[in-house]
């Protein structure tokens, strides 16, 4: 037996979203961790804010695959009613998006650092900055 009575639907619980949004954020978090980088890394003569930027976004929408996962299982737990389909389904689907999202924008800093590296004339004055690409699996 399955364990669904009769008049019972398989849906998502509330738990699936949680963890599949957080194990999403501790993939994309985990491949971004300084030991785990993919080995292409660019040396810049001088500093970026851009590529800072575009680090700091990137983090930022891991952080929020982590928020739509948390909040969406909370949502749906915290409800008198038995959560809906829909609710549990979109907040997974907005966890990947994040994480899609901040792959992307990785992708775009590393293209940026290609750019800058290709365009250095010559040998730095001063120690330069080292940047290292994490693109991720969606940077396609």
């Amino acid at each position: 037996m399955s364990g669904i009575r009769a008049g019972q639907h398989a849906f998502v619980r509330p738990w699936h979203v949680f963890v599949f949004g957080s194990t999403l954020g501790l993939v994309a978090l985990f491949e971004r961790v300084q030991g785990f980088r993919s080995g292409r890394q660019y040396v810049l003569c001088h500093e970026s804010p851009a590529l800072n930027h575009f680090t700091l976004v990137a983090l930022a929408l891991v952080a929020g695959a982590f928020l739509a996962a948390v909040v969406g299982a909370a949502t749906a737990t915290v409800r008198s009613r038995p959560s809906r389909p829909p609710l549990l389904f979109a907040c997974m689907v907005a966890a990947l998006a994040l994480v899609v999202a901040a792959d992307r924008v990785d992708a775009d800093g590393e293209r940026r650092a290609a750019k800058l590296t290709a365009e250095r004339q010559s040998a730095c004055d001063y120690t330069p900055q080292v940047y290292s690409a994490t693109p991720g699996w969606f940077s396609w």
